[in-house]
């Protein structure tokens, strides 16, 4: 390909977008069947190592959340940049005559 000469993959870029709302929505259910569960053992569960694991479970939760909203930000901007690929595409388009 020359300089200057280049193509965008706007269904390439949608899929990928869909494979990402996919994977937060996914992500969003592990996280809160994690939580659930981390719940649920320490109903019964006490003493320091209840609490070093509830501490080491807090830390793990808050970066996986990190992780998730560092991926929605990502999903939103490779979204704008399809949105404006295709708008400058049906501007350029329409720019010269049929």
């Amino acid at each position: 390909m020359q300089p200057g000469n280049y193509r965008v993959d706007l269904v390439g870029m949608q899929n990928l977008i869909d494979k990402a709302v996919d994977f937060e929505k996914r992500l969003e259910d592990r996280l809160s069947d994690i939580r659930k569960q981390v719940t649920n053992l320490h109903i019964d569960w006490t003493g320091q190592a209840a609490q070093t694991h509830q501490q080491a479970s807090a830390e793990w939760v808050t970066g996986a959340t990190e992780m998730h909203t560092a991926l929605g930000e990502l999903r939103k901007a490779l979204d704008h940049a399809r949105s404006a690929y295709h708008n400058a595409g049906e501007t350029n388009h329409g720019m010269w005559p049929q």
